[in-house]
């Protein structure tokens, strides 16, 4: 069992490291591209440094997330009477049940607002391109967890299951770019940087789409898929109008804040934390 988690750590790692690279070579293309079409200026490059600043934040605490993240899954599968054998069928399995359980962790992020809460961080950005998948928020690995517990209980070898998460973590960063158009059949079933465009728009038509990671099927699926039809507005229906990291980080907290100083009941407050961004009691 050892020898066959081993290959496939080291093909998954593979195939990150892959990704990775090409990623790299796209994100360096995409700033040499911007800087040749003039589309750099200072309010740009402030927008580029709040991402990147708020990924430095980030990795503060990032250790210590992923520490508990991978903590949390070896401890519990210690007590699941069951394993799923390790092969690449059931890896090539586990990355699409982790893809799945990625979906519906997303939709609910945008749906409940204490989860939009620290999601809204990495949706802040007026500007789309490979920075804007920096700006994640410091939270996002002692919370996100509990959403791929399920493949825990379902069996799967916990570091099966930490490996896909990274495949899956990995794979997104390519999708955050403007160069890269649309891609015919491949987007069909895989997620790409058009659908993701359409994910980070703040209009109407954009709001709550293409939930997606891996697979675009999800979206087909469950209703949440849209074709991106012209150029998105990026950012938050209310921009935060700063590239202080910490003021993009504590944003949305402190409107929650502002909300729950004007409760009147315990059930108002639920609803302010529990229903979706933008609920207002009904007079």
């Amino acid at each position: 069992m050892e020898e066959l988690v081993q290959k496939m750590d080291n093909n998954i790692g593979l195939i990150v490291l892959i990704i990775f690279a090409f990623s790299m070579v796209l994100a360096i293309v995409e700033f040499c591209y911007e800087v040749y079409t003039k589309k750099i200026n200072k309010w740009r490059l402030g927008e580029m440094w709040a991402s990147f600043s708020v990924f430095l934040v980030a990795q503060l605490t990032e250790k210590i997330g992923t520490i508990a993240f991978a903590g949390a899954f070896l401890f519990i599968s210690n007590y699941i009477p069951w394993e799923i054998p390790v092969n690449i069928w059931t890896t090539i399995l586990c990355i699409l049940v982790i893809d799945f359980l990625y979906y519906w962790e997303h939709r609910l992020e945008h749906k409940i607002r204490i989860l939009w809460s620290y999601h809204s961080i990495h949706h802040s950005s007026p500007i789309y391109n490979y920075t804007t998948a920096l700006r994640v928020p410091f939270i996002d690995t002692f919370v996100t967890w509990v959403f791929y517990l399920p493949a825990i209980l379902i069996g799967f070898n916990p570091y099966i299951v930490l490996l896909s998460v990274v495949f899956m973590l990995t794979y997104q960063f390519w999708l955050h770019t403007e160069i890269i158009g649309k891609l015919g059949w491949y987007e069909k079933i895989f997620m790409t940087p058009s659908q993701h465009r359409v994910h980070h728009g703040a209009d109407d038509i954009y709001l709550d789409k293409n939930f997606g990671a891996v697979l675009s099927i999800w979206d087909r699926m469950f209703g949440t898929f849209q074709e991106e039809l012209h150029t998105p507005t990026y950012g938050l229906t209310t921009p935060i109008n700063t590239i202080n990291p910490i003021k993009v980080h504590l944003f949305e907290y402190i409107n929650i804040f502002k909300d729950l100083r004007k409760v009147r009941s315990i059930k108002e407050a639920w609803n302010y934390l529990m229903n979706k961004p933008g609920w207002k009691p009904q007079d």
